[in-house]
């Protein structure tokens, strides 16, 4: 059989399968959404949320996002928050996939799959002060153990926005008390910026924009017990960026081997990179970008002017690879990653190798 007629034939076989190749400017599946979010599972497996309307989706990936499961509705929640870096979002063990997802009236909510069972349990609200996450920005990760820290703006007791979390024990069933994680001493931490979180082991980082004299930096805090206290917080990047109004970017952070720290954000127009003991590096212009560490390598993506842009590892300068905005990578094995992105209500990804 010719080729061209082979991959056809697969093409089709994928579509009855209920899943598509994903390949750089093709839809995952048929399936609308937006603000897409993926987790890199214990086991290598994707997991991929995102919303359309009130409606939470999920679906996975078994072999490396070469091709995707048929999504499933996982809850219709009303007023769900969706858009400019709001969202649901997603972890993962070994047992539970848990996803989180914050309303209109400011309720965070959690979702927990049991592997084993193949379904999703009821939504649980994990916010123990009514209606505090009004601006709706939230950030979830896991130890790939079943232990899950989940982050967002909070505006209990004097209506200003904090960083509050909460941790679960047991996959995402319960929710710990809500802890403060950082009050800006100057009011209020920045509050249209998407917060990132990461752990490895007991040790969570949670990245976000403060807000203190007037300019909107990135800080990130670390917590060596799970996420049940956090020191104190320490500013990245050289420059400072004076600015009153709400930047809407809130950057990306990712931990290394040595627990060695990787992070891109945006200063003015421009976004930069700083990892462990490196000075802060200029990548481009653009905003909302991710970054994903493979190793020793270092991907990055963000959208500019409605197009997706990637630096790959050995590549002197960024390539534009589809459409669309609001990207997300994670790291796959040999020096690869996963890149997913929203295209006018269509969800997109493509595969990122760097150079050998």
């Amino acid at each position: 059989m010719h080729q061209r007629s082979r991959s056809l034939v697969l093409f089709f076989l994928l579509l009855l399968a209920g899943a598509t190749p994903a390949r750089a400017q093709h839809p995952l599946f048929s399936t609308q959404g937006q603000q897409p979010a993926l987790y890199t599972g214990a086991d290598g497996t994707l997991e991929l949320v995102f919303g359309k309307s009130n409606e939470i989706y999920y679906s996975h990936s078994d072999d490396e996002g070469r091709t995707f499961s048929t999504p499933v509705l996982v809850d219709s929640l009303p007023g769900l928050h969706l858009g400019a870096s709001r969202g649901p979002r997603i972890a993962s063990s070994r047992r539970t996939v848990v996803i989180t997802a914050i309303d209109r009236k400011g309720d965070l909510y959690a979702y927990t799959l049991d592997r084993r069972k193949g379904t999703w349990g009821p939504r649980r609200k994990v916010n123990d002060a009514p209606e505090v996450a009004r601006e709706g920005f939230n950030a979830l990760t896991g130890d790939g153990r079943g232990r899950f820290f989940v982050t967002w703006l909070d505006l209990r007791s004097d209506k200003k926005n904090k960083i509050f979390g909460a941790t679960s024990e047991d996959g995402g069933k319960t929710w710990s008390k809500n802890r403060l994680v950082y009050r800006s001493p100057d009011s209020t931490v920045c509050e249209c910026c998407q917060p990132t979180a990461v752990m490895k082991g007991k040790h969570v980082y949670v990245m976000f924009r403060n807000w203190i004299d007037g300019a909107r930096d990135m800080y990130v805090i670390h917590s060596t017990d799970g996420g049940v206290s956090f020191g104190a917080p320490r500013k990245l990047g050289e420059g400072t960026w004076k600015l009153n109004a709400c930047p809407m970017d809130g950057g990306d952070l990712q931990v290394g081997r040595e627990n060695e720290l990787a992070a891109v954000w945006r200063r003015n127009n421009d976004l930069y990179l700083t990892r462990a003991g490196e000075q802060e590096q200029r990548i481009a212009q653009g905003r909302n970008a991710t970054l994903a560490v493979s190793g020793e390598s270092t991907f990055l993506a963000w959208h500019q002017t409605g197009q997706v842009w990637s630096l790959m590892p050995g590549k002197d300068s960024p390539e534009m690879i589809g459409n669309g905005r609001y990207p997300r990578v994670v790291p796959l094995s040999g020096n690869r990653a996963f890149c997913v992105w929203e295209d006018g209500g269509t969800i997109r990804g493509k595969v990122l190798a760097g150079v050998e």
